[in-house]
This record gives C-alpha cells, structure tokens and sequence, in this order.
C-alpha cells in the first residue's frame, strides 16, 4: 500500500504529498538524525547548531522522490533511508578525507574490530584508563580526538539502554566524562553501525543491509562495544 501511494504522488509529481506520507514512514530516521548530529556536536566534530536534521532529512526525500520507482519494496525503502541518513551524516564530518576511499566498509570494519578488542588499562590507583593503541589503525583521524566529552543525557541514556549497562544515568560527572571519551574513541566505521543500532533502534541484520556488511561481523562489532562499555 505505501509503495503504490508513493508511486502515485510520484507520477502526479505532488512532492508535498509524497514528502508527508514518507516522513511518517519511519519515525526512527529522525530519531537517528538527531541522535547522530547531537553526538557529532558533543565530540566537535561539526559545529553546534550548525545543521538541522529535519533539513537533511527534506534532502533526502527529495533525493527518494527524484529516484522512485514502483520496483520499490518496503524494506528496501527503509533500508535505503538509513543507507542515505548514514551518508549524510558522514558528509556533514568529511569522513571522506579520513578514511581511504579504496578501503571498503567491511575491510575497515574487521579493521575496527580488531581495535575494540584492544583492553583497557589500570592506572596506579586501579582506575580504568582508555587504551591508546585504539590510535594505531592504519586510518587514524588526522585530527586529534577532543579529550573532555560530556553527551546529552538523552543520548547517555540511549547508549545505556542498548549497551546493556543497567544503569539510568551515569552517576557523576567524572563517569560521564570517561563515558563520553569512551564514546568519542570508538572508531568511526564502528560509531556508526552503534549509531545504528543505539540510536536508529535497527536490528544487526537491518545494519547490515544497510551498510552492506555480512551480518556476522555486525554482530561481533555489536558484542565487542557491549564489552568495552560493560567495562565502565
């Protein structure tokens, strides 16, 4: 039913009735797009206030508008708007100019993979301090990572949630503080499928037909962040 509207509102080229229908389709890509630019904001890596999900997003339907066809399913349109919100985003911090381009998605996810197996380390005083060779992948950032990250609670409480932390709220500012470099340290291919997962409430398998990646190496990806956040 949803395909055959779009099609309609397609053929008679009404965007607005096409944009209306669609922007209720899948309340959870706003949800990520704000989740995902709130986090950009918390680690610097775009300016605050900056760019607007709801603007990305009118973007976006105007791209799935522009390119719809009635060979469309349901599943394949939602996984393609995430696919579209996940570019957006990476677009927005110019992931581009930190990763090499002949590198694929899944090349540098077995990558990370190996890094997030990487354990903490205990200072003198038994506290649990982020391991730096998470820095020696061979794609690093050329930018150093901000050392001091406090996320919104509301993404705090996310994480938590799909982490299987236990806690509500982080309970002091110098928890909230390593929990937000941990965060911050997560390597970027990484960030995004826990974006995914945390903040767009997909499944491992809808990430991994969203970033077309086996499944099984989404769900390594998934269990290794359970591990280092349950570390916390």
């Amino acid at each position: 039913m949803l395909v055959k509207q779009l099609h309609k509102y397609k053929e008679e080229d009404n965007f607005e009735g096409f944009y209306n229908r669609i922007s209720s389709f899948a309340p959870d890509l706003k949800k990520f797009m704000v989740r995902g630019l709130k986090a950009a904001e918390a680690q610097s890596l775009i300016d605050r206030g900056f760019y607007n999900a709801e603007g990305m997003l009118d973007e976006i339907y105007l791209d799935i508008f522009k390119n719809f066809t009635n060979y469309v399913d349901v599943n394949k349109l939602q996984t393609t708007l995430f696919a579209m919100a996940i570019i957006k985003l990476e677009e927005k911090k110019k992931l581009e100019q930190e990763t090499p381009e002949y590198l694929s998605t899944e090349k540098l996810l077995e990558q990370e993979l190996k890094a997030l197996e990487e354990k903490f380390t205990a200072q003198a005083d038994g506290d649990l301090i982020l391991n730096t060779e998470l820095d020696d992948i061979s794609y690093k950032q050329k930018t150093e990572r901000p050392s001091y990250v406090i996320l919104d609670e509301t993404l705090e409480a996310q994480l938590i949630k799909k982490m299987d932390m236990g806690d509500i709220l982080l309970s002091s500012l110098e928890r909230r503080t390593i929990f937000g470099a941990l965060y911050s340290n997560i390597p970027r291919r990484s960030k995004s499928v826990m974006e995914l997962y945390a903040f767009g409430n997909r499944s491992v398998h809808e990430i991994s037909e969203i970033l077309e990646v086996p499944e099984k190496i989404i769900e390594s990806i998934v269990v290794g962040l359970k591990e280092r956040f349950g570390l916390l």
